[in-house]
């Protein structure tokens, strides 16, 4: 028997950072934040989708916008700062620049 294999949620955040900021929008995010504070290892691959996308929205709500932080501090805590530098140094600038000035990473 043959399991399928279905794509990481993450991978879809591509998709995501093209919408508007929407009520449909934040209920996709927040679905996974939920996933991602459950199970952080399991994003770690796709991390990057992540922050490209929390980096596309204009105005998240308040508490949307603190689970960003958290998530992002938390996998910057968890990697090191020399390591999160290898990983942002990845980022094109003009998201390395957003990321820092929204969410202080």
């Amino acid at each position: 028997m043959l399991i399928p294999i279905t794509p990481s949620p993450l991978s879809r955040c591509s998709s995501l950072r093209n919408i508007r900021d929407n009520e449909e929008k934040d209920s996709a995010f927040r679905g996974m934040c939920a996933m991602i504070t459950v199970n952080p290892g399991g994003v770690v691959q796709e991390f990057i989708f992540f922050c490209d996308a929390v980096a596309s929205w204009s105005t998240p709500k308040d508490d949307l916008k603190e689970m960003f932080h958290k998530i992002l501090h938390g996998f910057r805590t968890q990697v090191g700062d020399e390591n999160w530098k290898r990983f942002a140094d990845q980022f094109p600038d003009q998201l390395r620049d957003r990321l820092s000035a929204m969410y202080d990473v």
